[in-house]
């Protein structure tokens, strides 16, 4: 009983500490951060850090913590989700994009990462188009959010000739992420258009920092007689 008690005089400051240092958080923030009831277990490291002042800091961290996440299947089944990763494949994928976003709105990159990811690797594009409309909602003026949702829904129809132009709009931005390039080098294999699809894996050889992005760009050349 004197140790449940003690341990109770223990935590209650540091709830009234945490109270408080939320309040004053969301004074100078924007978007509220969620109430501590609202944390799960597995997030409690990146709430703390955001009631510390490091809110951006925290959805870096939720940021490497996802890409963890996101590619962690054995070496030889896993050619990062370019050609045959299932729909039912990575279910937190949404949950934890918005966790990420949740931390630091204005996280552009977030969003056209999980949108892409989501619908051009799982085909799940519902929650591709919900993490997409949640970047308009926080940030209206970035535009591009718009242009992911036009490519999802004309994917969704099957309507390539009306992806292309979107999708060779999307990669013409360093903030481009490699899974849209590679679905639209895909397009245009797909449609015989070699020189377009041989482009934009040169590119990608050329920028990418993942190995096996980078295998796989180097496969796709190799095969078209190609050598780098």
């Amino acid at each position: 009983m004197k140790k449940s008690l003690s341990l109770f005089i223990l935590i209650l400051p540091l709830l009234g500490l945490s109270i408080f240092s939320q309040h004053r958080v969301e004074r100078r923030f924007e978007f509220p951060l969620p109430s501590i009831v609202e944390i799960k277990p597995s997030s409690f490291i990146y709430f703390w850090g955001s009631l510390l002042g490091l809110r951006r800091l925290s959805s870096d961290l939720a940021w490497i913590r996802l890409l963890q996440y996101y590619g962690t299947l054995e070496e030889e089944e896993h050619v990062h989700h370019l050609d045959h990763c299932d729909r039912g494949e990575y279910e937190k994928l949404l949950p934890m994009c918005q966790e990420v976003v949740r931390l630091d709105p204005y996280f552009h990159y977030a969003y056209l990462f999980g949108g892409g990811c989501l619908a051009f690797n799982h085909e799940r594009y519902d929650e591709a188009i919900e993490i997409l409309q949640q970047g308009i909602k926080n940030d209206p003026k970035f535009w591009r959010f718009r242009l992911y949702i036009a490519a999802i829904v004309y994917t969704r129809t099957k309507e390539y000739d009306k992806v292309v132009p979107l999708l060779e709009e999307a990669i013409r931005y360093k903030d481009c992420p490699e899974v849209v390039k590679i679905f639209l080098a895909n397009i245009y294999k797909a449609k015989g258009e070699y020189v377009k699809a041989i482009a934009i894996w040169e590119n990608i050889l050329a920028t990418s920092r993942n190995d096996q992005v980078r295998a796989t760009a180097e496969k796709q050349l190799k095969e078209r007689g190609i050598s780098r």
